[in-house]
């Protein structure tokens, strides 16, 4: 074993620590990064003053971790159409969520407005102008299966499910009312469900998968370093 220490073999042994460590640090980046997408999924931006909507999300951009919960104003155009999210409670109560789409004026883009809490999956559609302020949150998507897809009813508030029964471009979130519509109860940023387990799971998978890498560094360490200390073997005399 002392033969390893010969100055000859500190090249493979270097190339090991190297590997090591920059697996070591691939690894905590990508645990860094899921921990810290985690926690901003979680922040409460609540507290921010309310801004209009389009500075926030704009029609064609995809739902990021710093929109999560901020203050929006919403105006524009109550769109006549209801739709409820099932299995919602209200101070320990089963219900549902009525929602409603709103064209943003300055956008002319839809999106789901919250419009507050019922028991049953009944509410009057709305029309004429909307001006609201709510809680930004991106669309849900935990795949529950939707038993009657013909229906105004829907398992969660998935924005793909009511692209096909909104008949405009939709934000990709929705926005629940601070101030619930008339007849229903108020919905709060503490009543959307919480982050999910899934999310920035492909951070944390990766963060696992540098270390395997790590691993199979190790193995082949171990492998070079039996082969050096194999005997090589003599040639034959030969005779004659």
């Amino acid at each position: 074993m002392l033969r390893l220490l010969a100055p000859r073999y500190w090249g493979g042994h270097l190339a090991l620590v190297a590997a090591i460590l920059a697996v070591a640090w691939l690894s905590h980046w990508q645990l860094g990064a899921w921990r810290a997408e985690r926690a901003t999924a979680a922040e409460n931006r609540g507290t921010l003053a309310a801004v209009p909507l389009d500075q926030v999300l704009s029609a064609d951009a995809p739902f990021t971790g710093e929109m999560l919960g901020r203050q929006v104003i919403v105006q524009g155009e109550w769109l006549p159409q209801t739709f409820f999210i099932s299995d919602r409670q209200s101070k320990g109560t089963d219900g549902y969520w009525v929602v409603s789409p709103v064209t943003v004026a300055s956008s002319g883009s839809a999106i789901p407005v919250v419009r507050g809490w019922s028991p049953t999956p009944s509410a009057p559609d709305l029309q004429g102008a909307a001006d609201l302020t709510g809680w930004a949150q991106p669309g849900e998507g935990s795949n529950q299966v939707d038993t009657d897809p013909t229906d105004d009813t829907f398992p969660e508030l998935r924005i793909a499910s009511l692209v096909p029964r909104i008949d405009a471009d939709l934000y990709g979130g929705f926005v629940v009312a601070q101030t619930p519509t008339a007849g229903l109860s108020a919905v709060t940023e503490h009543d959307v469900p919480p982050v999910s387990q899934t999310t920035g799971l492909r951070n944390l998978l990766y963060g696992i998968q540098w270390w395997i890498f790590g691993g199979f560094a190790v193995f082949v360490w171990v492998r070079w370093c039996r082969d050096q200390l194999r005997p090589v073997p003599t040639p034959p005399t030969p005779t004659g």
